[in-house]
């Protein structure tokens, strides 16, 4: 990251002269309102305008040299692996401000991303939109953080396991710490700062609900924002309840080629004014299931064109041409994104077993679990129990996961006082061998 960003960020400064730098920051607000009002041939045009200027700029770069003056559906696509090979190709040089990022390797390639100072403040301004649409004010309104920044040394177990930042309107807890025996603590500490807004990863907030339906008490927050992970139907709407509370929650990438969101379940829309977005048919004509391609059309740094994300949009209702096109601009809503890490194991013989994320509704005495595959034939469950686990726990887990497994696969369950996180701070509930 450019040193003067950094310490910008280190100062406690970042919200005003990063993230949300005024100049830029305003105009993406107008910018993302005068889409949401704008009906299909506004938004068309619009969104065209956005994709030409992406297009000249890519088009000076050696990745897409051949592609200068050709529409976008002439240019080829490009993925994680071509990226990889050849990255400087595809990035500007130089840039003011201009940083660096690393995914996550969780498809199996991780990649050097490059940022532009615009697609930084962008980014805000497109999460502080959705939050404005669920009736929350996030530059403004105290905020909750239960996600993965590294708080304090998960070995310590000597509260606090927050930090107070921003001048005391943000309040960053550390999910690594967030475990049965202190739920009291941390409980107390969120009724006490009274956060407007509560963002969270899907696998905290589900500690949290979990926690609170085990006291039978309730906490008022009047939105809850979720990113990173699967937030499945189930959860968001004990959350909803637990806390009085409108979830909002929304979909990216590292490479921040596309951006969509929900206020209700099975209701997500794509934000066209963040990346043009491609829809290819996966089950024929008639199905329901749609890659996702996509042009960011925000970051001169590194413009991915036609980026395939490895990501499927599950569509429900019609799925012709224009209903497609009309997705892609946000206009209609589709059911779900499933993504690289969906919750899915894979049989011996490769076959993807989907609704991993069902099994653990209804297990008495279940706090938490998640599945971990280190070979064809094998699958490992991490249990955290709700009080001290018996066999008759660990043998109601064990025959519901075998009840989703082909014959000849083995499960064994282990439990444990919490679930290990990755070291970004996530929590998938399915994690595959690098090997399979």
């Amino acid at each position: 990251m450019n040193a003067v960003t950094a310490h910008l960020k280190s100062a406690g400064l970042g919200d005003r002269f990063v993230r949300r730098f005024a100049p830029l920051y305003s105009g993406f607000r107008r910018e993302l309102a005068l889409f949401d009002r704008a009906g299909f041939e506004e938004r068309s045009r619009l969104l065209q305008r956005l994709i030409d200027e992406t297009l000249a700029g890519a088009a000076r770069l050696p990745g897409y040299a051949r592609f200068d003056g050709l529409p976008l559906c002439e240019w080829s696509h490009v993925d994680k692996m071509m990226l990889q090979s050849a990255q400087a190709d595809f990035e500007t040089a130089g840039g003011l401000f201009a940083t660096n990022a690393q995914t996550s390797g969780s498809s199996g390639v991780p990649l050097s991303v490059r940022r532009s100072f615009a697609s930084v403040v962008f980014e805000q301004a497109a999460i502080d939109h959705v939050v404005s649409l669920a009736g929350g004010d996030f530059a403004r309104d105290r905020v909750a953080v239960f996600r993965g920044e590294a708080i304090k040394d998960p070995s310590d177990s000597e509260p606090p396991f927050w930090r107070v930042q921003s001048g005391g309107r943000v309040m960053n807890f550390s999910v690594a710490h967030l475990h049965r025996d202190r739920a009291g603590l941390f409980l107390d500490t969120l009724r006490e700062f009274r956060p407007g807004v509560l963002w969270a990863y899907p696998s905290a907030l589900e500690l949290l609900v979990n926690i609170l339906e085990d006291s039978g008490s309730r906490l008022t927050v009047p939105v809850i924002l979720t990113s990173s992970e699967v937030l499945t139907d189930d959860l968001r709407a004990r959350a909803e309840s637990l806390f009085q509370a409108r979830v909002a929650d929304y979909y990216g990438q590292a490479e921040r080629v596309c951006f969509a969101y929900a206020l209700e379940a099975g209701q997500y829309r794509f934000m066209p004014a963040y990346g043009a977005v491609e829809l290819d048919a996966l089950d024929g004509d008639s199905g329901a299931r749609f890659a996702i391609s996509a042009t960011n059309l925000r970051n001169a740094a590194q413009p991915l064109v036609r980026y395939r994300t490895g990501d499927v949009a599950v569509l429900d209702g019609a799925t012709g041409r224009r209903e497609r096109e009309e997705v892609a601009l946000g206009l209609r809503s589709f059911a779900r994104i499933e993504g690289r890490e969906s919750d899915y194991l894979l049989a011996p013989d490769g076959t993807r077993l989907i609704g991993m994320n069902h099994i653990p509704r209804g297990i008495e005495g279940l706090l938490q679990m998640q599945l971990r595959q280190d070979a064809p034939d094998h699958i490992r469950v991490l249990a955290v129990p709700r009080a001290k686990p018996g066999e008759a726990l660990g043998r109601e887990i064990a025959e519901r996961v075998t009840s989703r497994l082909p014959a000849g696969m083995r499960v064994d369950v282990e439990f444990c006082d919490a679930i290990p996180r990755q070291p970004e701070g996530k929590q998938p509930f399915v994690v595959r061998s690098a090997d399979l």
